[in-house]
């Protein structure tokens, strides 16, 4: 303040310029709250390239030398300039010779940017500015971190944060010469050559900005609504019919953590469709869920199967779109209880002016036998009818109907006839999914050229003596070869024989988007399992995800928990209703028969589940989530596991629990003990270090909090060791209170007990380190997952005296020794 007046942060802008010559903007502070980021490609005396984040009412600024890099090992001289006025961020154009900056300014990236440490204002004060981003050019994480400041000029370091847009080379400055927004190169700027680019892109941009303000939270993956099948269209005008499009079912979220694109099953391909889902970040809107197919169009206008995965093989995105046709959520809102009709009317207004990679899918009201007619007469699939009042559903129901014109089957490959010719197979054997289980429908003989041959091979490398268990078994070929690990995939076919099977099956491609079936383990004999009761009860009510399906979820992965669920004792939380209303179960409970064991303690009696027929068992009474003890029932009081959960303060960011873990991970390996990280399925991370066996209760127990307290103490800023939720604030809690006797951790593979249905997943340090969130898997992307965990069953080892007995000196005063 002087003299009563705020100083103005343009001044220094405008004292350097003569904006009667430059052609720039004079501009003015405007009011806070926008979120604006822009890099302008500028070909001055020294060509450089300057970032600029809207923060304050002005964009703040730094001239990056070689420009942005997406390696996160190279680390960007960014040395911070004037403050600029917002309007400069438009400004594309040739500033003239001997006025300052004199050359052309190309604008080479316009998006919108969110902070993920705070206010960006008081982060830019402190240092450390965390942004995520999704440009058409600059995307993923990022960090502006000052250095020491040397001398009058102010320099910064721009760095890519390690995430799913990180590259391994610095080619991305380069990569692109061209104008983000008018499409020229800086020889057609500099003569003011007309723009590439339709004009209307302009009022987009504002009119997103406008609607964005401050982002809502990524809505999560939500299990999709599916269309029963129907051999003719309804009649009605309480009908709408829309194209059938033939690609991958995908849902496009947006929000404050970034865009995702889910696959129909919940895996994340956001890193197979960048360019939608910078398209969907791009929308004007504080969060948003879509519902709809990714396709590419032939000629004729038509969705074609085949040329999508082309594309997706050859990493061309620039054939690809996606058809929206449902909007499940919209500025915090949760829009599934509206009727179809008013989801539509605003996913239609949402998409307004939108002319990037998502466009509206039409729908036609009534009238269903002549549009079938009419777009099966000009090649498309069929079509698909939806009540125009009905609520949007996770699952199949009635309420959709896909109605096709040619003939087109989603399978499963289980195996193949060999050939006789020298090629690598002579037709590929399919199944089909039916209530019952897989049925046979007969071989693919056509549509396979040279490149899917190529592609189908590791596919069908691996044989497996076993017939798999379907019906119409009968009718296998004699000679066939059956997979170890069937596959999905899409086949065009003339017609069903009285058999049941494919007349003239054509192969169209391989499913990626689709969860490959259980295989079949007949040593598990699964159909001595007692079928759950109220299959159909829905448990997480926000996602429709039933007990039949958690039954389902435990009865795929039971291989991946068993080492972790042998002779262990468990505590279940249960949800007899919806996971609204939850028990923490100790103890039996009247009725759990042989299946669930009775283990008893210090007086107590509590339980085991007994093989995968308690996993059953548990599931069956409500079961979600399975916590273990540290020990198992074959001896309570060696350990053979010890646990560190890393629970952060509600202003912790994810990306600084992992960071956190890997040095935690460094701590215990200098003392001789070897982890494993899981995210938990909620905001932390845990560090398991298997066992021997060697040490009791008291000694390990002793361990673990001495090692959480000297941690703490020599890093105060970063960690706690105390359960104070007041102390957590800004901090990560090191809770090691999971290894006392009777405590219980999160088991690996366990579901929980919160909406989206996340899993406590078991991962790699790599892995890790590519999440940026502790719930990134699910019930439906889980099983999905390799087992990163192989080692961790085998590991023999124990805290070593002099680890322990280093510790407690430390924690007493007695050593100075920095972890």
């Amino acid at each position: 303040m002087a003299g009563g007046v705020t100083q103005d942060p343009l001044a220094r802008y405008r004292a350097k310029r003569d904006f009667a010559k430059s052609g720039e903007p004079q501009g003015q502070t405007a009011r806070k709250g926008g979120r604006r980021l822009v890099v302008q490609r500028h070909f001055a005396r020294r060509e450089h390239f300057d970032l600029r984040l809207e923060i304050d009412g002005v964009l703040k600024s730094w001239a990056v030398t070689r420009g942005p890099s997406a390696n996160p090992s190279d680390k960007r001289l960014a040395v911070r300039t004037e403050d600029h006025p917002l309007e400069y961020g438009s400004f594309e154009g040739a500033i003239p010779k001997g006025e300052y900056g004199a050359g052309v300014v190309e604008l080479w990236e316009d998006a919108t940017y969110e902070p993920l440490n705070g206010d960006p204002a008081q982060a830019l004060a402190k240092g450390k500015l965390e942004f995520l981003t999704m440009g058409a050019r600059m995307r993923g994480r990022w960090a502006l971190i000052a250095m020491k400041k040397r001398d009058k000029a102010e320099n910064w370091l721009l760095i890519k944060e390690r995430d799913e847009f990180a590259e391994s080379d610095d080619s991305l400055a380069e990569r692109f010469d061209t104008s983000v927004a008018s499409g020229r190169r800086r020889e057609e700027i500099e003569r003011g050559a007309p723009s590439r680019r339709e004009a209307g892109q302009r009022e987009t941009r504002a009119k997103r900005d406008t609607r964005q303000g401050a982002r809502a939270p990524t809505p999560a993956f939500t299990p999709p609504q599916l269309c029963e099948t129907s051999e003719q269209p309804p009649q009605g005008e309480d009908w709408l019919f829309e194209m059938k499009y033939d690609g991958y079912r995908l849902e496009l979220a947006t929000g404050a953590e970034g865009a995702k694109a889910y696959t129909r099953t919940g895996l994340d391909w956001t890193t197979r469709f960048p360019t939608l889902a910078r398209a969907a970040f791009e929308l004007p809107c504080k969060n948003a869920l879509l519902d709809g197919e990714a396709v590419v169009f032939d000629a004729r206008g038509l969705s074609d199967f085949t040329a999508l995965v082309a594309a997706l093989e050859a990493r061309d995105q620039a054939p690809i779109e996606y058809c929206a046709f449902d909007l499940l959520f919209l500025d915090g809102q949760d829009l599934r209880d509206l009727p179809l009709r008013s989801r539509k009317e605003k996913l239609r207004k949402l998409l307004e002016g939108h002319s990037g990679a998502i466009r509206y899918a039409e729908e036609i009201r009534g009238g269903g036998a002549s549009v079938f007619a009419q777009v099966t007469t000009a090649g498309a699939e069929g079509i698909v009818a939806k009540r125009e009042d009905a609520r949007y559903r996770s699952g199949r129901f009635e309420d959709w109907r896909k109605i096709k014109g040619d003939k087109r089957e989603d399978v499963q490959i289980i195996g193949y006839r060999p050939s006789k010719v020298g090629e690598s197979f002579a037709s590929l054997l399919a199944a089909r999914e039916t209530p019952e289980g897989l049925r046979y429908v007969g071989s693919i003989g056509t549509g396979y050229g040279a490149r899917t041959r190529e592609k189908l091979a590791p596919l069908i490398a691996e044989a497996n003596k076993t017939k798999p268990a379907v019906s119409a078994a009968a009718k296998l070929p004699k000679d066939a070869i059956y997979l170890e690990k069937p596959f999905s995939a899409e086949a065009r076919f003339g017609g069903w024989t009285g058999e049941g099977l494919m007349r003239q099956a054509r192969f169209l491609g391989v499913r990626e988007d689709r969860a490959r079936p259980r295989k079949s383990e007949p040593a598990r004999n699964s159909k001595a399992l007692t079928p759950v009761t109220h299959p159909d009860r829905v448990v997480y009510p926000a996602d429709g995800i039933t007990k039949g399906d958690i039954a389902a979820y435990y009865e795929r992965i039971w291989r991946r928990i068993a080492p972790h669920l042998h002779e262990r004792v468990v505590s279940l939380v249960r949800a007899p209703d919806t996971i609204d209303n939850l028990f923490f179960q100790r103890h039996p409970l009247p009725g759990m028969n042989g299946s669930v064991l009775k283990v008893d303690c210090d007086n107590q009696t509590y339980i085991s589940l007994n093989g995968e027929a308690g996993l059953h068992a548990a599931a069956q009474f409500g079961a979600i989530e399975i916590h273990g003890w540290m020990a198992r029932r074959d001896d309570l009081d060696h350990p053979d596991r010890l646990v560190f959960d890393l629970d952060p303060g509600d202003d912790v960011s994810f990306i600084l629990v992992v960071q956190a873990a890997a040095d935690l991970r460094d701590y215990l390996a200098a003392l001789g003990l070897r982890t494993w990280p899981m995210v938990t399925g909620g905001k932390g991370v845990h560090l398991a270090a298997p066992l021997d066996r060697s040490l009791a209760w008291p000694e390990t127990e002793a361990f673990a909090e001495g090692f959480a307290r000297v941690v703490a103490q020599q890093q105060r800023k970063r960690f706690v060791a105390t359960m104070s939720k007041e102390r957590r604030k800004g901090r990560i809690f090191i809770d090691w209170l999971r290894n006392k006797k009777k405590a219980t951790a999160i088991l690996p593979w366990s579901l929980r007990a919160r909406s989206g249905a996340p899993v406590a997943a078991p991962v790699s340090w790599k892995t890790l380190a590519s999440l940026d969130t502790g719930s990134a898997f699910n019930i439906h992307s889980a099983p999905q997952l390799p087992n990163e965990w192989d080692a961790f069953d085998n590991a023999r080892q124990s805290i070593s005296r002099e680890s322990r007995e280093l510790i407690a000196r430390v924690l007493a005063g007695g050593a100075r020794r920095a972890l």
